[in-house]
């Protein structure tokens, strides 16, 4: 139990900078978000007492539980600093997360990240298949922190195997790259 909260927990920790996304119902869970779900069941199974807790024999059993105490609680904060420095990422440049409304004949769907400060923007796209979990696939920058799929420049080709994600942007606001090839397979 003690393994597997540890290997949850280093999930966890990585788990808001893999690039993944979640949808669900037509929402989306960002990597973080993902990381909160995992971090919680492997603080459950790192700290839960075991019930029948064996007194330690002599001071090198208890120097070893020392250790592993020290370790959980590392890989505790660890987790936790990484979860919040990505959910604070997304707060502090306002991302938005959209699920867009086409998909194809298997399921397979584009989910896009847009983000934007003063001067610049960006996105991720993030291919969503059969059971709702996308991996990022391309980014973009925006110029004067434009956000061209709230504002409906895009333009998304998508079938059985695949397609494109054009996203549009202006003469005084460019999108690069703006073509990013969407695989379904």
């Amino acid at each position: 139990m003690r393994f597997a909260g540890l290997c949850g927990v280093a999930l966890a920790a990585v788990a808001p900078w893999l690039g993944w996304v979640l949808v669900v119902r037509g929402h989306v869970v960002p990597g973080w978000g993902l990381g909160v779900v995992l971090a919680a069941v492997a603080l459950v199974l790192l700290w839960y007492p075991r019930s029948a807790r064996v007194p330690a024999v002599d001071e090198a059993q208890e120097a070893r539980r020392a250790v592993l105490r020290r370790i959980r609680a590392a890989s505790t904060v660890l987790a936790v600093v990484s979860i919040g420095l990505a959910a604070t990422g997304d707060m502090f440049y306002e991302a938005q997360y959209r699920v867009l409304p086409h998909e194809a004949s298997d399921g397979c769907r584009v989910v896009t990240r847009e983000t934007s400060d003063l001067l610049s923007g960006g996105g991720d796209v993030y291919v969503v298949r059969g059971l709702g979990v996308g991996q990022r696939t391309g980014t973009w920058t925006a110029d004067d922190g434009a956000r061209p799929i709230r504002d409906g420049r895009y333009d998304l080709d998508l079938g059985q195997e695949g397609g494109s994600l054009t996203v549009i942007g202006t003469s005084y606001d460019p999108v690069w790259p703006a073509d990013h090839t969407i695989d379904c397979r």
